[in-house]
């Protein structure tokens, strides 16, 4: 079984603005996908420019090497990064992840893989004294967990890039006392979507601007502490009928950004 990055991608409308580093063969795909997608290309290989296949599509185009080199981009510049291959030859894993994830706004998703070191292709090389893969790292998905969590990726998913339809491999390195949950012993590359925030805190963060998340928090922690309590519940209800905020967000809103969550629910009436 076999599947690429698009298998996390439905697909749309919205004029997303993504970030595609040494994935050429992706470029078509998210075109198509996303037809107003603003896309950024980083690669070394400056001749992809003039490729036939890329003609007329509205790509900024950077040429250099990110393993050696930090994206040249402000920090919250996309909304999506996508790139294949990228871990497995990184120099300095960590920080690219990081560089990665401070690119991306407060919303934003990076998509990638690894190859997989618990595979049991890998295994069977290693028991023969041979390590199959130079120049390349591989991963166990809880050390890539870590990984992720480590460079401020707060939800990450996980699907089966390539795995072997044949299981009796796994079946023998699991009898022999190997862990083999959701039979990960046969799958040799793993795909990943990794995303800033959580679903529930993205959600609160795409309904409204920047500056009227900022406006809301900062009234509801001072109706938390009781600074001007009575003058800032009726600025909570002006700012909610000014900017359409409905009681399902405001809930939520509370439950996410207060210590005292109760008892502010019960102040504006939400419990």
């Amino acid at each position: 079984m076999k599947q690429d990055l698009t298998a996390f991608l439905p697909g749309g409308p919205a004029p997303l603005r993504w970030l595609i580093l040494e994935s050429l063969t992706y470029v078509e795909k998210i075109v198509a996908l996303y037809p107003h997608a603003q896309l950024t290309v980083v690669t070394e290989i400056e001749e992809a420019a003039s490729l036939h296949e890329f003609a007329g599509l509205n790509i900024q185009w950077v040429f250099q090497d990110i393993r050696q080199e930090k994206l040249p981009f402000p920090n919250g510049s996309f909304d999506a990064v996508l790139a294949e291959n990228l871990l497995a030859r990184a120099y300095e894993p960590y920080e690219l992840l990081l560089d990665i994830s401070r690119k991306l706004t407060d919303v934003g998703v990076f998509y990638g893989d690894f190859l997989n070191i618990r595979y049991t292709g890998v295994l069977e090389a290693l028991k023969q004294g041979q390590f199959p893969v130079r120049e390349k790292h591989l991963y166990a998905k809880s050390e890539m967990v870590r990984l992720l969590d480590d460079t401020l990726f707060k939800e990450i998913d996980f699907v089966p890039g390539v795995r072997d339809e044949d299981n009796s491999a796994e079946e023998e390195w699991e009898a022999a006392g190997y862990a083999n949950i959701n039979h990960e012993l046969s799958i040799r590359r793993y795909l990943f979507r990794a995303a800033v925030s959580t679903a529930k805190v993205a959600n609160l963060k795409g309904l409204y601007s920047p500056e009227v998340r900022r406006e809301l928090s900062r009234i509801l922690h001072r109706i938390e502490y009781d600074v001007a309590r009575t003058e800032n519940l009726e600025h909570l209800q002006q700012l909610c009928q000014r900017e359409g905020i409905f009681p399902e967000y405001l809930h939520d809103f509370v439950e996410e950004t207060c210590y005292h969550r109760d008892k502010v629910l019960a102040l504006v009436g939400q419990k």
